[in-house]
């Protein structure tokens, strides 16, 4: 019996889909770099990063657990530094995925740094996970020390939970700034508002589920795992929703991403129109006047 058919017949192929264009959005921002100069779009390059390590990691690791067949497969792995390196790069995501002018090498620092140092130490820190076969669940799963479990549950929550509290702030004074401005700079700048908006609402959801596992972890044993078997409804809209609405919706990356043929499309006519603009420092909010063509 397939125990998650969701997965297979929703996740996996839009994951196929999302990547191929996440792709080709990291080679349209590499070859327009001029273009697409925006701290936005800096930060889109290394959040790339962890959402397509992710997505390999997640399907090459969790999906074996639901065929019993592989299960031979995930224990083989034992024996291999790549359980453990699985789990700290889960951990890595987590915390990667949760100023003034800087350049892209400085961005890729300040965002890598703190979760690649976090993912080290869960590494070469803690004791080895394994997959084990576990008789009350009838299934092979991974299998970690319990104190780590709360440790890194402990700290995934706050990060979290901190990003979303600051993205909040950070939104109400957004939307505050906006209300004094016409409408006309709502509208110039809505592609990257909606995109980034829709990236914050699903770090809350992230924040919602690492507040539930962080509390499980110390309560109910059998609740978390309940919880971590559908983890994927959390972790994948944030790895991937931000990156396919970065494809459709800011109308000149639409263009470059799907082509000019696909891009005018009646679907896509009903899309905003609107070209993002880059940022320069002839205007004080950070966003050129000058149109990014």
């Amino acid at each position: 019996r397939m125990e998650r058919p969701q997965i297979y017949f929703f996740l996996l192929p839009f994951s196929v889909v999302t990547l191929l264009l996440c792709i080709k959005i990291l080679f349209v921002l590499w070859k327009r770099n001029a273009h697409y100069n925006a701290l936005f779009y800096k930060l889109i390059r290394t959040q790339a990063i962890f959402d397509i390590s992710y997505v390999i990691v997640f399907f090459a690791f969790e999906i074996p657990q639901d065929w019993p067949h592989l299960y031979e497969y995930l224990i083989y792995h034992n024996e291999t530094p790549w359980v453990q390196l699985m789990y700290a790069h889960s951990y890595t995501c987590v915390n990667g995925q949760t100023i003034d002018q800087l350049s892209t090498v400085k961005v890729t620092l300040i965002h890598i740094t703190p979760p690649f140092i976090f993912g080290l130490n869960v590494y070469f820190g803690q004791t080895s996970s394994r997959f084990e076969f576990i008789p009350p669940l009838n299934r092979v799963t991974r299998v970690t020390d319990a104190d780590f479990v709360r440790i890194n549950s402990m700290v995934s929550m706050i990060t979290s939970i901190s990003g979303a509290l600051i993205l909040s702030f950070c939104y109400i004074l957004i939307f505050l700034t906006l209300k004094k401005r016409p409408y006309r700079s709502w509208n110039r700048e809505a592609s990257i508002l909606s995109t980034s908006f829709v990236l914050f609402l699903c770090l809350c959801a992230l924040a919602l589920y690492f507040l539930s596992n962080g509390l499980l972890s110390i309560i109910n044993w059998d609740a978390m795992y309940a919880l971590r078997m559908n983890y994927y409804a959390f972790s994948f809209p944030i790895s991937l929703t931000i990156l396919m609405l970065l494809s459709f919706i800011p109308a000149k990356m639409r263009q470059d991403v799907l082509g000019k043929t696909l891009s005018r499309t009646a679907v896509m006519r009903l899309l905003p129109s609107q070209t993002p603009h880059t940022q320069g420092s002839s205007d004080p909010r950070g966003i050129s006047d000058t149109s990014s063509n």
